[in-house]
């Protein structure tokens, strides 16, 4: 099982960090954005899939605590490439506001074990866009 770390530090409250990150996070999988009604808690076990590209992404929510964490479980099919992903969001307090941590475990399978760093550059760069979509919303909601 291989693994990433990455974090961000937010100038907000912990409530505001988590409806952004569930914001962030349920565009494409669970819900659409929802500036207008406000973020929609995913339940433990929701399914979803997704499709970009040649890219088939299928999940689960395996865990959603109000207002700390989320754990998602994704498999990645990239034909003949699979991976399986791990990603877990967790926010601390910090003095300044909040701290983001999101781990990244996954595992390679069939033709993904030959292009290691491929997978690699491609998973740190999607957690990097989520980091960096979750500033532009705490931003955002900030501005209003």
């Amino acid at each position: 099982m291989r693994k990433q770390r990455h974090e961000a530090q937010l100038d907000c409250t912990l409530t505001h960090a988590f409806a952004a990150l569930v914001d962030v996070v349920g565009k494409g999988r669970w819900s659409g954005s929802a500036l207008e009604v406000g973020p929609v808690l995913p339940q433990p076990g929701c399914q979803y899939a997704q499709q970009r590209g040649k890219v088939l992404r299928r999940g689960r929510v395996l865990a959603c605590l109000r207002p700390v964490s989320i754990t998602l479980k994704e498999t990645l099919l990239d034909p003949p490439c699979c991976v399986s992903l791990r990603l877990h969001w967790r926010i601390e307090p910090t003095d300044e506001g909040a701290c983001v941590l999101l781990d990244a475990s996954y595992s390679l399978n069939g033709a993904a074990t030959l292009r290691r760093r491929h997978w690699y550059d491609r998973i740190n760069g999607h957690c990097a866009r989520m980091l960096g979509a979750l500033r532009q919303r705490v931003a955002e909601a900030e501005e209003t």
